[in-house]
């Protein structure tokens, strides 16, 4: 396989790639040089269409095979994905450009949740209800039909996977929409579906900007729809989702409480911190953006995370020494240059970094921030790059007071070796997951779904299956001395 396969990135639809009969492109800009290298076809609405016919054909087929069948070509599909890994990791490197060292280990492990998915697609089960006597009640999950996948530009192949192989465990047909920034790993791990056997159909792909995604929101025949992405975005896919009734799911945004007291290992404590929020270059909705940190040890800790962003290596995502690749693109990059202006107009000091490195590519130096106040834009907003804001605390009380105060609740982080504190802030705090000296433990059976304005649903572990499934209950009269409802005898 060739990264990009011509000057021309078709849509993957009913089992191959397929132009649109629009003439409409988006540019793909390589972000580590500014430089554009191919073009992507943008799908339009009668492609759309065709892709949920397709999905809707190949769904019947694939729910005809059983679970056991399926999971073998679940498997097969891990397989070959594992095989290309190395493919797909240049992919991801070369439209987001994280760096190749970090999608090399990326790239492996998504095969995992492909297994992960595959054994579990024989235990997907209903319960038994013995709530009246003389009557079998009982539950079934019997999949939506199609659903629709949206896909941010932050980590093209690993939601595409997260997403897609729950979808299929579950029985459902899938059209995927990724960003129309990084579409080229999504494309390919929908050829392999079919070259492992599974339906040609049953994944599809289309192309293009926000219009097409919106598109697929508000598809009629798609019965259950996939989010990740903004909460602005957010909010109107679920607007567009919700005259048809889709069954929804939505992982939005973040800006992740990072706590540590003064008791904890402070050297995991800054490490933690420093990889939460400097890797991938930020550009993750659970970054640890916000350190929220004891102010008997505030300095300490914010030496130590200094010391290790200025040690951190910024360049070419090629090269595996480099640490920090480019943000994502030119929007992504004035974004996060805007937010740094920001900073110093509310009166915030840099302790390392600060300003936007020369080009060519979209490249800032990794940030930290003290003097922030709790109602700074920086202390609240998701920036969405290598940006910490520092707030000292003073005490449990305050530090759970601080962590609730944003509009954000994905995830949070507490470092104390205090248990029933550690506890204690676990109960209180607003976010749907918690890590304990730790940071970013993800596993596909582990649930992950957010708070407040973080999201609706969970998208991983047995939340997901919820959200791929719907729930049917069966009740049946067998008793023989019983009589049914019913006018006269």
């Amino acid at each position: 396989m060739t990264i990009v396969q011509s000057d021309l990135v078709l849509p993957h639809v009913g089992g191959t790639r397929v132009a649109p009969s629009g003439a409409t492109t988006v540019e793909l800009v390589n972000p580590a040089t500014g430089a554009a290298f191919a073009e992507v076809a943008s799908s339009d609405a009668a492609q759309l269409d065709a892709a949920v016919d397709a999905a809707h054909a190949a769904q019947r087929e694939w729910a005809r095979l059983g679970p056991e069948r399926r999971a073998a070509l679940l498997w097969k599909w891990g397989e070959l994905v594992r095989a290309e890994s190395d493919d797909l990791a240049a992919a991801d490197t070369l439209t987001m450009g994280k760096p190749l060292h970090e999608t090399q280990r990326e790239a492996p492990s998504i095969a995992n949740r492909i297994r992960y998915w595959a054994g579990m697609a024989d235990k997907i089960n209903g319960r038994q209800l013995p709530i009246i006597p003389g009557h079998l009640s009982y539950t079934v999950r019997e999949p939506l039909g199609v659903v629709g996948v949206i896909i941010p530009w932050n980590g093209p192949m690993g939601m595409f996977v997260g997403r897609t192989s729950v979808a299929l465990a579950c029985g459902n047909g899938v059209v995927a929409k990724p960003s129309e920034t990084t579409p080229l790993s999504a494309l390919r791990l929908a050829e392999l579906t079919v070259e492992a056997g599974i339906p040609a159909g049953l994944v599809n792909v289309v192309t293009g900007d926000g219009s097409v995604g919106a598109m697929l929101a508000a598809h009629p025949r798609v019965e259950g729809l996939q989010f990740t992405g903004s909460v602005e975005t957010g909010r109107k896919v679920a607007t567009l989702a919700a005259p048809t009734f889709k069954q929804v799911v939505l992982e939005l945004g973040g800006k992740a409480p990072n706590i540590v007291f003064a008791d904890a290992d402070l050297d995991a404590a800054a490490r933690g911190t420093a990889w939460g929020v400097f890797s991938n270059t930020g550009q993750a909705c659970v970054a640890t953006s916000r350190l929220l940190v004891e102010r008997s040890v505030a300095d300490e800790v914010v030496e130590r995370i200094v010391a290790i962003a200025r040690g951190l290596k910024v360049g070419d995502p090629n090269d595996p020494t480099v640490q920090l690749g480019p943000l994502a693109s030119e929007r992504q990059h004035d974004r996060v240059c805007d937010y740094l202006k920001l900073a110093v107009a509310e009166h915030a000091r840099a302790a390392v970094g600060g300003s936007p490195l020369p080009g060519p590519g979209y490249y800032v130096e990794p940030t930290v921030f003290v003097g922030v106040e709790s109602q700074m834009r920086i202390a609240r907003e998701e920036i969405f790059g290598p940006v910490l804001s520092v707030i000292p605390f003073d005490g449990e009380a305050e530090a759970v007071e601080l962590a609730n105060s944003v509009e954000f609740g994905l995830s949070a982080n507490i470092w104390t070796s205090d248990v029933g504190r550690m506890l204690r802030l676990a109960d209180s705090l607003d976010a749907g997951t918690i890590w304990g000296n730790t940071a970013r433990l993800l596993h596909p059976g582990l649930p992950f779904g957010g708070f407040k304005d973080s999201g609706l649903g969970n998208a991983s572990g047995e939340g997901a299956l919820e959200g791929n499934t719907r729930l049917k209950r069966v009740s049946v009269l067998y008793g023989a001395d019983l009589q049914g409802p019913g006018f006269g005898g």
